[in-house]
């Protein structure tokens, strides 16, 4: 049985007590709502001649004990806005067992209308930088926007010239009515392999197929691809929420070496004046579970709440989708640590002259931004900030002794709900202005967890320091969690500042932490986690001049293995998508098994009536590949599921 690793760890970096200063309330009133970013307007492309990078760099400071991370320069960006403006992005991708890492930007050369991604093969040691992945010039095609991406790896492949960079980004192809704006998505991939030829594609509006701006993506380690597009009316000045979700799902066709993607729509009647603020999805290592957490309110309000995750579950992959899950935060039913952690004289000072109401009459709010992962036993775990909210005049506290990082998670597959205070906060967000536009940045949470899903982390930022008065001095601070360690799980001990005494220190904007980390095992009871990071930095402050990009290779983790409870146990590593499909007599399903199974498959119309069935008996472990030629299947979609003993796999097949 595979061993469970507690929370047993060797801390290597400096720690800290955040928010053990001086007592002291820095009181912000801001708008719930968070910026709508569509409405940014980017300064002109300069020339090329114009675009060189000239950022200072900053001399390492050594601190008394040693452990400071390093920083490499990888690529350049032509301004600040290619990380959706402040937005948890999918940017930042590894692969373990490929040793590889990962980073979808905005290029600088020729323009920030390309995409394209850095590369490094040996775990973040070495790069390849600025590759160019999307084209904006081809005809068909226009300029694109804040991307989000990683790597495209299938199991089984351990060559990384095998795997690909595959991305999703909004195109200004102006479908949505207005020249020059909104209305069109771009994806692609291109393999790693020397001399490989990118492809892509592009969605655009039409009648009521509306694209917008893409707030989610994930890959999954089965290698499905999936992003999220609010269905959403753009006029040029203003966005409006239509009412639901379009869930995008990408399956690489090795025939064509094309992404084929098909759409749902997801009802999801959300307050319209409130709109949503953040999406994000994630699955669990089987690729099966995996949940959808949305930052708004329902057209019927919780108490005491204001925007707050809510939750939809599927448990097939994606084929289906639970009704939504919400996570209450105030009131006698929500989240007792959020409703606990300001103190009661900061809570004086914010209702003053009025007295202060029972905490449980509080409302709270969690945002702008939040970040999702989900670990090995198919729970989801959030991160963000949580802080008081006035429910009638649409705002929330902010600053010093007002705002927390908040870990809320499922114990048990989205039935009752956990919270935990990760760290009290000093700041909230930050702008910066040039070139007629102003870029925004907020704490920034991330999740990411080991690849089997034993470990939770989480970062963000925030302006720890005496002089700061807003989060434009960050520096990433740290934490971990076991699931399993107790009853509820168990966190780590300490916050770990991991930019502390760098050259990061204090400049770490924008610092953003992968899906999953790098891991390997150092000793029969221990493991090593090694936790990248990428932060940019602004030519001299201003988001319209070129932004370099730099990588954290070295901020390392050891855990200790203390017990050996299970993790859960599957036959199934992956089933591919059939291949032809459609197909008209005959296709093939390449299955990977972790362990030797009786394999078999059921196959089901749209109305649930079985119509093919067979078991192919005791297959070994390693790949197997079933040929179907199913008759009296008229033509249509299907859903077929793969079992090998305790685990089922269910995918999609169209009969042409």
């Amino acid at each position: 049985m595979k061993k469970v690793l507690l929370l047993s760890v060797i801390f290597g970096f400096c720690s800290v007590s955040l928010f053990s200063q001086k007592t002291m309330h820095d009181l912000k009133i801001r708008n719930a709502k968070a910026i709508d970013y569509a409405t940014i307007q980017e300064p002109a492309i300069p020339a090329a001649s114009q675009q060189e990078v000239v950022i200072p760099d900053i001399a390492p400071v050594k601190s008394p004990e040693g452990d400071v991370v390093s920083v490499i320069p990888i690529g350049t960006s032509g301004n600040a806005f290619g990380f959706f403006v402040d937005g948890r992005t999918a940017s930042v991708w590894t692969n373990n067992d490929l040793n590889m890492v990962a980073f979808t930007h905005r290029l600088q050369t020729p323009s920030t209308s390309y995409i394209g991604y850095d590369l490094s093969k040996d775990g973040g040691l070495t790069w390849s930088v600025n590759q160019l992945n999307y084209d904006p010039t081809i005809t068909g095609f226009s300029p694109a926007r804040y991307p989000q991406g990683g790597i495209l790896n299938f199991p089984g492949n351990t060559n990384p010239d095998n795997a690909m960079h595959t991305y999703v980004a909004p195109l200004l192809d102006g479908s949505q009515g207005t020249s020059g704006s909104w209305g069109g998505i771009g994806y692609g991939c291109k393999p790693f392999a020397e001399g490989s030829t990118a492809w892509q594609a592009a969605l655009t509006t039409t009648g009521d197929e509306r694209w917008f701006l893409p707030d989610a993506f994930t890959i999954t380690q089965q290698g499905m691809v999936y992003f999220i597009d609010a269905l959403t009316d753009w006029d040029g000045t203003a966005s409006t929420y239509l009412g639901s979700l379009t869930i995008g799902t990408g399956t690489y066709n090795e025939g064509t070496s094309e992404l084929e993607y098909t759409f749902e729509n997801y009802p999801l009647a959300v307050n319209p004046a409130d709109g949503i603020n953040d999406i994000e999805i994630a699955f669990a290592p089987d690729g099966q579970t995996g949940y959808i957490s949305v930052l708004s309110n329902l057209e019927v309000t919780l108490p005491y709440t204001s925007y707050h995750p809510i939750f939809i579950k599927t448990t097939d992959g994606g084929l289906s989708w639970s009704d939504p899950i919400e996570v209450q935060l105030g009131g006698p039913d929500g989240l007792a640590p959020v409703q606990e952690f300001i103190t009661d004289e900061a809570l004086i000072a914010y209702f003053d002259p009025e007295p202060v109401p029972p905490r449980d009459e509080i409302p709270y709010y969690i945002g702008y931004n939040q970040d999702l992962s989900v670990d090995a036993w198919g729970n989801p775990h959030i991160s963000g900030t949580c802080m008081i909210a006035d429910l009638e005049a649409g705002t929330i506290a902010t600053g010093t002794g007002y705002i927390a990082m908040f870990h809320i998670w499922s114990p048990d597959g989205g039935t009752t709900w956990q919270a935990f205070k990760l760290a009290d906060l000093k700041q909230f967000n930050a702008e910066w202005t040039g070139g007629g536009s102003t870029v925004s940045q907020t704490n920034r949470p991330q999740n990411s967890t080991t690849t089997d899903g034993s470990i939770v982390f989480f970062s963000w930022l925030d302006s720890d320091i005496e002089e700061a008065e807003d989060n434009a001095r960050p520096d990433i601070y740290f934490r971990e969690f076991i699931p399993y360690a107790g009853e509820n799980g168990s966190h780590g001990v300490e916050i770990v500042n991991v930019t502390l005494f760098s050259p990061a220190m204090w400049t770490a904007n924008w610092g953003t932490m992968p899906h999953y980390v790098l891991s390997e095992e150092i000793g029969e009871n221990s493991i090593e986690c090694t936790i990248p990071f990428v932060y940019q930095k602004m030519t001299s402050d201003d988001p319209s001049l070129v932004a370099q990009f730099y990588y954290i290779p070295d901020f390392k983790r050891t855990y200790v293995i203390t017990s050996t409870d299970a993790l859960p146990e599957a036959n199934i590593a992956s089933v591919s998508q059939n291949f032809p499909n459609p197909f008209s007599e005959e296709t093939n399903i390449n299955i990977t098994l972790l362990k030797g199974s009786d394999v078999g498959i059921e196959i089901y119309n749209l109305t649930g009536q079985k119509v093919f069935s067979h078991n192919y008996g005791f297959k070994p472990s390693g790949l197997f590949t079933m040929t179907i030629q199913p008759e009296n299947m008229p033509a249509g979609v299907y859903f077929y599921t793969i079992e090998a003993g305790s685990t089922e796999v269910t995918r999609k097949m169209i009969v042409k």
